[in-house]
């Protein structure tokens, strides 16, 4: 097996493992300190951003993090950050028209847009193992949202239509930033990308308005989501496919509803049956599927 492959699959892996964690903190930061969806999105991008620069500055230099505003290079950032505005945006959109788990299910179309772009950019037919891993990774988030009651699933034109937008967003997010990342790094293009959203998201949604209320638990679970939830996931996405083609890369954030359902038995105490053991069982099989059929 491909060494490298086996990075890249272990790479976009922990970033759906890093997103998962994040719901639970998230979830904490909404229901104990009155954070809304949009304080969240908005502190979240630019706290990330602002931390990634600064980062990047002290280990990498200043001259190749502000490469980012060179004219080949500032357009991209700049459209890969509102990109990720929009996803945030069109995520929370879908599920207010339906239900988290019918939002999260559809966003996992996300491999099907990258996956035709694929074959189109490269002039090549889709391969069965793509089609088959996806499906796995399909089957898998589905019977761990639902817990096999697919009665929790409510499907509207409205939350199918914003679900697919986002699908696209994530696809676009994903291949966008690509001739920058190549000519700088990860963390300079995922850094002022977040950056310029979080600004933009802070402009809308005042920060110094928010009706929230701060606890040591609030501010370790705002740091999670910053560092593990956000710089770390996007970074390990990105880095994922300098091993791993896009297609591979996005089937495995099928690893974000699984850690947070078992972040949430660890944590919450909430139970976990029979059925979601079979849905993680699919995702594993995805995993090994992707690690087999990669180098190809």
């Amino acid at each position: 097996m491909d060494k490298n492959v086996v990075k890249g699959v272990l790479l976009a892996s922990f970033a759906g493992i890093c997103w998962g964690s994040m719901s639970v903190a998230a979830q904490y930061l909404m229901s104990e300190c009155g954070f809304k969806v949009l304080d969240l999105t908005s502190l979240r991008l630019f706290g990330a951003g602002v931390i990634l620069v600064i980062a990047d500055m002290m280990i990498n230099g200043v001259k190749n993090s502000l490469g980012v505003f060179r004219k080949e290079n500032f357009w991209i950032v700049l459209i890969y950050g509102f990109g990720l505005l929009a996803s945030q945006a069109t995520f929370f959109l879908s599920i207010a028209a339906s239900s988290a788990a019918t939002a999260t299910i559809i966003v996992m179309t996300t491999p099907v847009f990258l996956i035709a772009y694929m074959a189109l950019a490269q002039s090549r037919r889709i391969r069965p193992m793509e089609m088959i891993a996806l499906l796995s990774a399909l089957v898998g988030v589905v019977l761990i949202l639902t817990k096999g009651d697919f009665t929790v699933m409510e499907f509207s034109a409205a939350g199918v239509v914003w679900g697919l937008v986002n699908a696209m967003c994530g696809a676009f997010c994903t291949i966008e930033p690509g001739p920058a990342i190549r000519r700088l790094s990860v963390s300079p293009v995922i850094g002022w990308g977040m950056t310029f959203s979080g600004l933009a998201a802070c402009l809308y949604n005042n920060p110094f308005a928010m009706d929230v209320h701060w606890s040591w638990l609030g501010v370790l679970a705002y740091a999670h989501i910053v560092i593990f939830g956000t710089i770390t996931a996007f970074w390990c996405y990105l880095k994922s496919m300098s091993y791993v083609s896009p297609s591979i890369a996005s089937m495995l954030i099928c690893f974000e509803p699984l850690s947070a359902v078992i972040l949430s038995v660890v944590l919450l105490g909430v139970t976990f049956g029979f059925v979601e053991a079979i849905g993680a069982c699919f995702i594993f099989a995805t995993v090994v599927i992707l690690a087999r059929s990669g180098k190809q």
